[in-house]
């Protein structure tokens, strides 16, 4: 994830390394969510249907 920060720096969240990132990769985080809020975040957020050329890893 890149987000820009009040001042316009760019702030990258890539906690499994930029290769899911720039390899368009979502999966879950293990120290943050399990797995059944990650299946509801997924679902809420719509990835596939919002980005069509990202994976999203079910784990």
């Amino acid at each position: 994830m890149a987000t820009s920060d009040a001042d316009d720096s760019l702030r990258i969240i890539a906690p499994f390394g930029l290769d899911d990132l720039f390899g368009m990769m979502v999966r879950r985080n293990p120290a943050r969510a399990s797995a059944e809020i990650y299946r509801r975040r997924v679902a809420d957020k719509r990835y596939p249907e919002r980005w069509p050329r990202v994976t999203v890893i079910h784990e």
